[in-house]
């Protein structure tokens, strides 16, 4: 196995230290989730509900930390 760096390209750099900008830059994090998810099926959203659901009951198996009285 080679254990050698290869150094990075002047503009591979470039896009690197853009890329790392823009994710410490919350608004710009959203904004990019957003497109991405409009860009979703109906199928892909539900299963992103389901899934999201599935790991909120096994980290919250009692449910809600808030109920509405």
């Amino acid at each position: 196995m080679n254990d050698t760096v290869t150094p990075l390209e002047p503009e591979d750099r470039v896009r690197l230290e853009e890329a790392l900008q823009r994710q410490h830059d919350g608004e710009e994090h959203d904004r990019g989730l957003i497109v991405e998810r409009l860009g979703w099926s109906p199928d892909q959203r539900l299963e992103a509900n389901a899934a999201f659901l599935r790991f909120y009951l096994s980290v919250r198996p009692e449910g809600p930390l808030v109920r509405e009285e």
